[in-house]
């Protein structure tokens, strides 16, 4: 069983275990029951916490209504259900205009780390998957500003998807 291999893993290594947080599993409709968890290792190298949102319902992932999940600096896990697919979903505002989306199997691992204006997400593990988002506006998902974008005084919270018209100043 998944939880076992996990639980057994954790105790066998009690070291890399300290310092993780969970997350919490959620379920809205029968098709999104997960009787299988999988466990995302999120390194964040920053600091400062990053953002990061977990798709709600596994049968159809989707930044909107997703799970927010603040990770702080160090090492954490993000545990999230499956159903059919074994792996996790999750979503990371990675620039003004830019975010990821995040396939990750059990134990995979991403790094997150400063980019001169916003984050850089990586993964040295071949079975995660990493895409641009596309089919929706990337400025729609929150993120967290790094310290290179307070001192250039960029604003995730502050840019406009790209198809809106900048507002001007008025009278």
């Amino acid at each position: 069983s998944n939880f076992l291999s996990s639980r057994k893993v954790l105790e066998e290594s009690p070291k890399s275990a300290m310092g993780l947080t969970g997350s919490h599993l959620h379920c809205e409709h029968v098709k999104d029951v997960s009787p299988w968890t999988t466990e995302v290792i999120v390194v964040n190298k920053m600091q400062t916490s990053v953002l990061i949102f977990e798709a709600r319902q596994h049968h159809d992932p989707s930044p909107e209504h997703a799970i927010r999940h603040a990770v702080q600096p160090g090492e954490h896990a993000i545990v999230s259900g499956w159903l059919r697919e074994p792996h996790a979903t999750l979503y990371v505002r990675t620039g003004l205009h830019s975010a990821k989306v995040v396939k990750a199997p059990n134990f995979g691992r991403i790094t997150i780390s400063s980019a001169p204006h916003g984050l850089h997400v990586e993964c040295d593990d071949g079975s995660v998957i990493m895409e641009d988002l596309v089919s929706k506006d990337p400025e729609n998902i929150p993120g967290s500003d790094t310290i290179p974008m307070m001192l250039r005084n960029e604003h995730f919270k502050d840019a406009l998807p790209s198809h809106l018209p900048a507002a001007t100043g008025g009278a």
